[in-house]
C-alpha cells in the first residue's frame, strides 16, 4: 500500500512539475569576439536567436532588429574614461541557423599604444540576472584573453600588450573555475541528481564515496568530449539526466517502502509506451528506439534486484555509471562556449575544479541540513520521501520532455 501511496505522490507530482523548465542546460548567455585593426576595436557578437526574442515584447520589430538596437544601448568600449564610438551603425552578419550575428567596430585611436580599454556589456543583464556572456579578445603577438561577463560583472579592464603567457594561463584557469562553479550552481538537474544520490546516505563516508564516484564518472566523459574523442548527440545526453534522476528517485522509494519491483514495473510500462510510440512513428523521439529498449532491460535487471542493503552498497558504482552521463551534459557548455587552444589544459582544468568546488559546497550544505534534521527521525523520513517523490516526478518530466523536444518543453 506505501509503494501505491509513492507512485499516487510521482503522479501528482510529476503533473505539478509541468511549469518547471524542461531544458536545464539551455541557460540564457552569449558571446563576443574581439579584435585590433590599427586604431580600430572590432567586435563580432553572437547569440542564440531564441534569447533575442525576449527583446521582441512590446515592439513591431524583427528578433534581429531588437537584438541591434539593444546592443547599441548596452555595449559601449572606454579608453582612458573617454567612449570609444562606434564608427558606423551595428549590423547583422551571416551566423549558423538558430544563432544571430551582430558586428561593430569602435574607433580608439590609442589601443595601439597600450592604453588598456575597458569594455562594458550589459546586454540582457535586465531581463535575465543568470545571463552570462563569454568574451575573447584577440591580440595579435600574445594569446587570446578570455573575459566572463556576469551581472555584478558588467565591465572588464583589457590588458593589451602587458599580458604575460603565464598571465593568460592563470586568466583562462580562474575564468573557467568560475565558469564550472556557476554552472553546477545553476545546472537544476545537476543539484536534483546529486539530492536523490545523497537522500538515502546515514555516515559521511558513504557521502565521500559517492561524490569520488559521480566526481571520476562526469571528469573521464568531460575530457573525452571537450578534446574531440567522443561526440555524443547533445539532446539524447539530456534526456537520460532525466532519466538517472527518476531511477535514483524511484529507487531511493523503493529502499523505503519495499515496492522495488512494483516501481519497476511501473517505470517500465512508461518507457514501453515510449518504444511503441517510436516504433509506431506517432511521435518523433530525440531517443533512438535501441536506446528504449535498453533502458527497459536496464530497469527491469536492476531495480527488482536491488534489496535494501544492496542499494547502499551500489550507490558509488551507479553514481560512477551515471556521472558519465551527467560529464556529457558539462561538456556540452564548454563545446558552446567554446575552449581557447592555447590555455586548453588550463581552463578544462579550471572548469572541472570549479564544477567539484560547486559540488562540494552543495554537499556540505546538505549534510549540515540532514545533521540538524537528524534528531526529528520523523521529520527527517518524511523530508526524505517528499523530496524522492518530488525528483521521481521531476526527473520524468525531463527525460519525456526532452525525448519530445519543444513541444512537451
Amino acid at each position: 500500500m506505501s509503494g501505491l501511496r509513492s507512485w499516487i505522490s510521482v503522479i501528482i507530482l510529476l503533473s505539478i512539475s509541468i511549469c518547471w523548465p524542461a531544458q536545464a542546460h539551455n541557460r540564457s548567455q552569449s558571446f563576443s569576439l574581439w579584435s585590433i585593426d590599427q586604431q580600430q576595436f572590432n567586435m563580432l557578437y553572437t547569440v542564440k536567436e531564441r534569447e533575442a526574442t525576449r527583446l521582441q515584447q512590446g515592439t513591431n520589430l524583427s528578433a534581429e532588429a531588437s537584438l541591434i538596437s539593444h546592443l547599441e544601448q548596452t555595449i559601449q568600449v572606454m579608453q582612458a574614461g573617454a567612449n570609444c564610438s562606434a564608427t558606423a551603425p551595428f549590423k547583422a552578419m551571416a551566423a549558423e541557423p538558430g544563432y544571430l550575428r551582430i558586428a561593430a567596430t569602435f574607433d580608439c585611436p590609442d589601443i595601439l599604444d597600450n592604453s588598456a580599454p575597458d569594455i562594458q556589456i550589459e546586454s540582457f543583464f535586465n531581463l535575465v540576472s543568470s545571463h552570462i556572456h563569454y568574451g575573447r579578445i584577440a591580440v595579435q603577438g600574445q594569446p587570446p584573453l578570455e573575459y566572463l561577463f556576469t551581472e555584478a560583472r558588467q565591465q572588464q579592464y583589457i590588458e593589451i600588450g602587458d599580458a604575460s603567457w603565464s598571465t593568460s594561463l592563470q586568466q583562462a584557469f580562474l575564468q573557467y573555475t568560475a565558469l564550472g562553479m556557476e554552472h553546477i550552481f545553476t545546472g537544476v538537474d545537476h543539484i536534483a541528481f546529486l539530492l536523490a544520490l545523497l537522500l538515502m546516505m546515514r555516515n559521511l563516508r558513504d557521502i565521500i564515496w559517492l561524490v569520488t564516484g559521480f566526481t571520476l564518472g562526469h571528469s573521464i566523459t568531460l575530457s573525452l568530449a571537450v578534446l574531440g574523442w567522443v561526440s555524443p548527440e547533445t539532446a539524447i545526453v539530456e534526456a537520460l539526466i532525466g532519466f538517472t534522476i527518476a531511477l535514483v528517485a524511484a529507487e531511493n522509494i523503493g529502499y523505503r517502502t519495499g515496492a522495488n519491483r512494483q516501481i519497476a514495473y511501473g517505470t517500465t510500462a512508461i518507457l514501453g509506451l515510449m518504444l511503441l510510440l517510436s516504433i509506431s512513428q506517432l511521435v518523433t523521439s530525440t531517443l533512438p528506439v535501441l536506446s528504449l529498449l535498453g533502458l527497459i532491460l536496464f530497469t527491469l535487471s536492476y531495480l527488482p534486484t536491488n534489496s535494501n542493503i544492496s542499494t547502499l552498497q551500489i550507490r558509488p558504482v551507479l553514481s560512477l555509471a551515471f556521472g558519465l552521463i551527467h560529464g556529457f551534459g558539462f561538456a556540452a557548455v564548454l563545446q558552446e562556449v567554446g575552449l581557447p587552444d592555447e590555455q586548453l589544459w588550463p581552463a578544462l582544468l579550471g572548469f572541472n575544479i570549479g564544477v567539484e568546488l560547486g559540488q562540494l559546497l552543495i554537499v556540505v550544505v546538505l549534510w549540515i541540513v540532514y545533521l540538524k534534521l537528524k534528531r526529528y527521525k520523523k521529520i527527517t523520513s518524511a523530508t526524505a520521501d517528499l523530496c524522492s517523490a518530488l525528483l521521481c516526478g521531476l526527473g520524468l518530466y525531463w527525460f519525456i520532455a526532452r525525448s519530445y523536444g519543444p513541444a512537451f518543453a
